[in-house]
C-alpha cells in the first residue's frame, strides 16, 4: 500500500514538473536570450546560458528614455528611435488596460446583475447574443471600425482604444460575473428586500461586496486582454504619444534592421506588468475562479 502511494507520488510529481516546465521554460529562455549578445542569441545549438551576461538592450531601452542620443553613446550604447519611446509606450499600454480593467467591471456588474437574478423574457437569448457577438473575429471588424473613428476625428486617441477593447473585453466579465453572481443565495436579498431594500440598494449592498473574488477575477482577465492588444493599437495610433507598448516592440523590426535581443528585452518588460497583477490579486483569483461567494 505504501508502495503504490509512493509511485502515485513521484508520478504526480513527475506530472508537475513537466506542466512546470511547459509554462515557465519559454518565460525563462525569454529572459536569457534579452541577456545574450546578438551573436550569441543566433548560435546553433543555441546558448542556454548567457556568458557573458550583457545588459546592453536593457540599457538602450531606459536609457534611451532618458538621455538623448549623443549622451547614450557617450555611455557605448546604441539608442533607436523606438527604445526612446518605448517607456512612455509603456504608460500609454497601463493606462489602456486599467481603465479597461475598471469600467469593464463596474459596466460588467450592472449588466450582469439583472441577467442573474430578473425572470425578464428573452434572458438566455441575450446572454447569448452576447457570446455570439464577442465570438466575431477582431479582424472583420478592424476595418469598418477604424474607418468610423477616423471619420469621427477620434483616430491617434487612448480614449479610442479604451472603448474599442472594452467592447470585447465586457462581453466576458458579464458571462463570468452572471455566473458568479448565481452562486450567492437568494435568501440574504430577500431579507434585504424585506427591509425595505429596492433592487438597486440590492446589488450595491450585498451583490457587489460578495462578489469582490469574481469581480477581481472579471478584472484580470480584462487587463490581460488589453496589455496585450496589438491589432487596434496598430491601426489607431499614428503618433509617439499614443503608442503602446505592442506597436513599439513591433516597430524594433524594421526594413533597415531587425534587433532581436532589444526586441525580447521589451517582450520581458511588457511582461512583468501582468504577473505583478497576477500575482498581487492571487488570492482573490483563486476564491473567484473555485468557490462561492458566502463561506462557512
Amino acid at each position: 500500500m505504501k508502495r503504490n502511494n509512493l509511485t502515485r507520488y513521484i508520478l504526480l510529481y513527475l506530472a508537475s514538473a513537466l506542466f512546470l516546465l511547459v509554462f515557465i521554460g519559454p518565460f525563462v529562455w525569454l529572459v536569457s536570450s534579452s541577456l545574450q549578445l546578438e551573436r550569441q542569441l543566433v548560435k546553433v545549438p543555441p546558448v542556454w546560458l548567457p556568458d557573458p551576461v550583457s545588459l546592453a538592450s536593457y540599457k538602450e531601452i531606459f536609457m534611451g528614455a532618458f538621455f538623448d542620443e549623443a549622451e547614450v553613446s557617450s555611455y557605448g550604447v546604441s539608442s533607436s528611435y523606438q527604445s526612446r519611446i518605448y517607456l512612455g509606450s509603456f504608460l500609454n499600454s497601463g493606462i489602456i488596460a486599467l481603465s479597461v480593467s475598471f469600467f469593464s467591471v463596474v459596466f460588467g456588474a450592472y449588466a450582469a446583475y439583472p441577467i442573474a437574478r430578473l425572470n425578464f423574457r428573452g434572458r438566455y437569448t441575450l446572454l447569448f447574443s452576447i457570446l455570439v457577438v464577442r465570438l466575431i473575429p477582431a479582424l472583420a471588424l478592424a476595418i469598418p471600425i477604424v474607418l468610423f473613428a477616423k471619420k469621427m476625428g477620434m483616430n491617434d486617441n487612448l480614449l479610442t482604444l479604451i472603448f474599442i477593447n472594452m467592447s470585447f473585453v465586457l462581453p466576458y466579465s458579464i458571462w463570468l460575473l452572471q455566473a458568479y453572481f448565481k452562486t450567492i443565495p437568494t435568501e440574504l436579498e430577500d431579507a434585504a428586500r424585506m427591509d425595505g431594500c429596492n433592487r438597486f440598494q440590492v446589488a450595491n449592498k450585498i451583490i457587489i461586496p460578495l462578489s469582490i473574488p469574481g469581480m477581481t477575477t472579471a478584472g484580470i482577465l480584462a487587463f490581460l486582454l488589453s496589455w496585450g492588444e496589438f491589432l487596434f493599437a496598430l491601426l489607431i495610433t499614428e503618433t509617439e504619444q499614443s503608442y503602446t507598448s505592442t506597436v513599439v516592440a513591433a516597430m524594433f523590426a524594421n526594413d533597415v534592421d531587425v534587433n532581436y535581443v532589444t526586441i525580447i528585452a521589451a517582450g520581458v518588460l511588457a511582461v512583468i506588468p501582468p504577473v505583478i497583477f497576477a500575482l498581487f490579486f492571487q488570492k482573490y483569483i483563486i476564491s473567484g475562479l473555485l468557490s462561492g461567494a458566502v463561506k462557512n
